[in-house]
């Protein structure tokens, strides 16, 4: 999965703008992470087409990076999450980006180090 990282103004309908865009052209956003920094606005989105989003996003001139996105399944109980990011840790994996995806239970995750992380958490 592709994580697409980029920053919008910090304005009302900014993101309605983005949201509708790739609606519009039937993407379906798996996760999204979105936080306002003063004037701007950090996104971070992982869709089920990544190359149409590019599309979108480029047709829209919106500057964006892309990242490899782990989506791992997390048990929603006390401290699952911890113990999950104390195993990348302790491997010495720096996590860039933690959220939760729309489907129950589905975290993602973007790391300094993909293919060790598969390898640490089983993913294939």
């Amino acid at each position: 999965m592709k994580e697409f990282r980029f920053s919008l103004e910090n304005s009302p309908g900014a993101l309605a703008e983005v949201t509708s865009a790739l609606g519009e052209e039937r993407i379906n956003i798996e996760a999204i992470a979105g936080i306002g920094a003063g004037e701007e606005g950090l996104i971070r989105l992982v869709p089920d087409n990544p190359g149409k989003a590019r599309r979108v996003l480029a047709d829209l001139g919106i500057e964006f990076e892309e990242k490899e996105a782990l989506a791992i399944d997390v048990p929603n109980h006390p401290g699952e999450l911890a113990t999950l990011l104390r195993r990348l840790a302790t491997e010495g994996l720096n996590v860039e980006s933690c959220y939760a995806g729309v489907e129950k239970n589905k975290l993602f995750l973007t790391v300094d180090q993909v293919d060790q992380a598969k390898r640490i958490l089983r993913i294939a």
